[in-house]
């Protein structure tokens, strides 16, 4: 039994998950790979805009400072007569310095001091520590040197101050004041506020995480973030470094240290010449949209898992018809081997086409026995064979059959094919069966090509029939003249083909399904009257006259040659008078039905002639009705051939065997004759006479028994005798030739001639 595989559906589960769950999976998976590139790109680039944001404010926030410092210069407060006499002595100008210094260092947030130098006895002011004077040289030449620079405004990136209060940053704008004759006076100084700056770098570095700092062209440091103090982890000062290993250019770079991936950015201020870096952990930046990514591929897996479970579930509605059906035929079907391909939609396909297979078996086998019941139904019926059904059980059973047998008249035409032995090139001897069944096939297709309701039945001998129905209400002559019209057209085309003689007999029309059998038998009848001289007839017993008599011709002296040949066992001659009688019967009986009656009373006068003479035909012993098969036979040279081959043939063949074997029994009579009576007279004509045969036969019997002649054989036997007496006895030579039946001077001869030697001769020279 087949084996089978049921595990297509855990096999190719993994489609479904492809094609419903794959999607999602590679939009999930694209999303976290992409779209954490392109997020990342994002935040950097919005890093880049805060930066630039920052920068702007800075960039402002110093212009501001630049602008205040200008108008400052040109305040009244600072004029020349801060040079006259000792601004110390002077407490109402001090006070209004003083308080300007305040306002001055309030009207921007960047200013952590503002002071006043005075060049005259090296005076610094400031609201915080009032006036003090430089004591020590090289601060005073450093201060005296902010008056020597060509620009009026500068920023100091080295100051030295000896003021102590709050100076965090060693960064300072520098503005000089101009006396009356255009030589400066002093400067004043606006000391950045550390804090402040730092306030601007903390949102760049909010948890500490990073660095965000600020320094000068060279690489110093401006400022470190909102460290109190100045001193640097390794970390500030391993990213500047790397800044200053890039030249402090303005751009992105990335630096890894310890694992870690930090986003660096460096920027300049245009105005003072200051480089801002600031270093953030790309997992700081990025760190928002991975979660939202991530969440995102934690959704789309739980969606994943989701989408799974749901098409295992739908799969498996989906295939529980399969599984079913595989059920259905599951029956008679073994567990299936591990090394077993198929599967169950293989095994349903299978079945199911073994199923359609059957079935279509089963379809033809059922439309060949409809057809074969429908043939034996019509065959029965045609035949007469069914007429203990009524009218009506005939009509029904032929509706059943296919046949529309309502107000329906009919008709049947025999047609007869003659001479197949004299067929040349289409059919041979024993082709009869194949020539009928071409003949049916080819009126089966001339009545599909006329559209007539007719059935073909075919004999396998030659003949067939073909069945036709006609409306009820057709008159009779317009059917016989179809019936004619048809027959005539299917004998050219059968004549042309099967090179034979066709003969057509029409029988009449009936109009009740119980006498179509009559209308075959008027067929067949009409046949009878086949005129043996033509090829080609349509015969209908309507149309034929009454023979008047004519007198009997029947060559009785040829049937009697026929007899004597066959007696005397003369297969030739034989034939050929048969020959002659066919043609002399023929020549005198022009009607078929008369011809086979000479045929019939010839094989009866055979048969009587061979009863007499005590030989049977190999045909009458095997019990065949030989007036049955010639009476089967309508054609003239198929009754010579039945005659030649059944009756003529077999019997001279075994009267020959028999003759043989009786001469054999008389050649082994005679022969114990001559063993019996040698001594005697003893002829081959008074053995011929002795035992009814003539010594024709007898001699060429005992020649081919023996293989030596009569006389030769008994010269033989009587010269063995004679040698046997000349051995053993001592009688005379006469005597002894008396006792073997020869006379004394022909024994001699004839002894001498055979042994070579006389008889006295012999005896002398033979041992006693």
């Amino acid at each position: 039994m087949r084996k089978i595989n049921l595990s297509f559906f855990y096999k190719n589960l993994i489609i479904v998950f492809a094609v419903t769950c794959l999607p999602m999976a590679i939009i999930a998976v694209s999303n976290y790979f992409i779209g954490v590139k392109q997020i990342e790109a994002e935040v950097k680039r919005n890093h880049r805009l805060q930066l630039q944001q920052i920068y702007q404010s800075m960039e402002e926030q110093l212009f501001q400072l630049e602008t205040i410092g200008n108008q400052w210069m040109f305040n009244p407060v600072f004029n020349h007569e801060l040079l006259e006499g000792d601004l110390r002595l002077k407490p109402d100008t001090t006070r209004e310095l003083l308080v300007s210094l305040r306002i001055l260092k309030e009207s921007n947030p960047l200013i952590g001091n503002a002071v006043l130098y005075l060049e005259k006895d090296r005076l610094l002011i400031s609201e915080e520590e009032g006036i003090y004077t430089i004591q020590d040289e090289a601060t005073a030449q450093t201060f005296q040197q902010l008056l020597g620079a060509k620009s009026s405004l500068m920023w100091w990136n080295r100051p030295i101050s000896p003021l102590k209060y709050k100076i965090k940053v060693n960064v300072a704008l520098v503005h000089k004041i101009q006396g009356a004759g255009g030589a400066p006076l002093g400067t004043i100084i606006l000391y950045l506020d550390k804090s402040k700056i730092d306030d601007y770098l903390y949102p760049l570095n909010p948890d500490g995480e990073g660095i965000a700092y600020i320094v000068k062209k060279n690489g110093s440091w401006v400022t470190n973030g909102r460290n109190q103090s100045m001193t640097t982890n390794e970390l500030d000062e391993a990213i500047r470094r790397e800044a200053i290993d890039y030249g402090l250019e303005a751009g992105d770079f990335i630096y890894n240290r310890k694992g870690i991936n930090y986003f660096v950015t460096v920027g300049s201020l245009s105005r003072n010449e200051w480089k801002y870096v600031v270093a953030t952990p790309l997992s700081k930046l990025t760190s928002p949209v991975i979660l939202v990514t991530k969440l995102g591929l934690a959704f789309s897996f739980i969606g994943l898992l989701a989408a799974i479970v749901l098409s295992w579930f739908a799969s498996r509605r989906i295939y529980r018809p399969v599984k079913h059906l595989v059920g259905l035929f599951k029956e008679n079907v073994v567990i299936p081997s591990p090394n077993d391909k198929s599967d169950e939609f293989q095994f349903i396909e299978g079945r199911w086409r073994k199923l359609i297979d059957e079935s279509q078996q089963l379809e033809a086998k059922l439309e060949q026995n409809r057809q074969l019941l429908r043939a034996g139904f019509l065959l029965q019926l045609i035949q007469g064979h069914l007429y203990f059904f009524s009218e009506t059980e005939l009509r029904e059973k032929m509706t059943f059959h296919g046949w529309n047998a309502s107000d329906k008249a009919f008709a049947i035409i025999l047609i007869r094919m003659d001479s197949i032995t004299n067929a040349k090139g289409s059919f041979n001897e024993g082709d009869e069966q194949l020539a009928t069944f071409a003949a049916a096939n080819i009126t089966q297709e001339m009545l599909h090509s006329s559209k007539q309701d007719a059935e073909v039945i075919n004999f396998h001998d030659l003949s067939l029939a073909v069945f036709f129905a006609y409306p009820a209400e057709r008159p009779k002559e317009q059917v016989k003249s179809d019936l004619f019209h048809f027959s005539g057209e299917l004998i050219q085309v059968l004549s042309r083909y099967t090179t034979m003689r066709i003969t057509v007999g029409v029988g009449k029309l009936v109009y009740a399904a119980q006498n179509i059998y009559k209308s075959l038998e008027e067929a067949r009848t009409a046949l009878q009257f086949r005129d043996l001289d033509k090829n080609e007839q349509i015969l209908d017993m309507d149309n034929l006259l009454p023979q008047e008599t004519s007198r009997v011709s029947y060559p009785f002296t040829i049937e009697n040659a026929i007899i004597q040949s066959l007696k005397i066992g003369l297969k030739e001659e034989a034939v050929r008078e048969l020959k002659r009688f066919v043609e002399e019967l023929k020549q005198g009986q022009s009607k078929e039905i008369q011809f086979q009656q000479g045929m019939l009373q010839l094989l009866g006068s055979i048969m009587h002639a061979l009863l007499k003479s005590g030989l049977y035909s190999p045909a009458i012993q095997s019990g065949s009705n030989l007036y049955e098969q010639l009476s089967a036979i309508k054609d003239p040279d198929e009754m010579l051939r039945w005659m030649r081959i059944t009756i003529i043939e077999p019997y001279v063949e075994d009267l020959s065997q028999t003759r043989e074997k009786l001469l054999e029994q008389i050649v082994s009579k005679v022969t114990e004759a001559i063993h019996a009576r040698y001594h005697t007279p003893i002829s081959l004509e008074s053995c011929a006479d002795e035992y009814g045969v003539t010594s024709y036969n007898l001699s060429k019997a005992f020649k081919q028994c023996t293989g030596t002649n009569f006389i030769e054989y008994l010269t033989t036997i009587r010269l063995e005798k004679a040698k046997e007496l000349l051995r053993t006895t001592d009688l005379k030579i006469n005597a002894i030739a008396e006792k073997v039946g020869y006379q004394p001077t022909y024994f001699i001869r004839i002894f001498k001639k055979v042994e070579g030697i006389t008889p006295g001769r012999y005896r002398e020279c033979s041992p006693t």
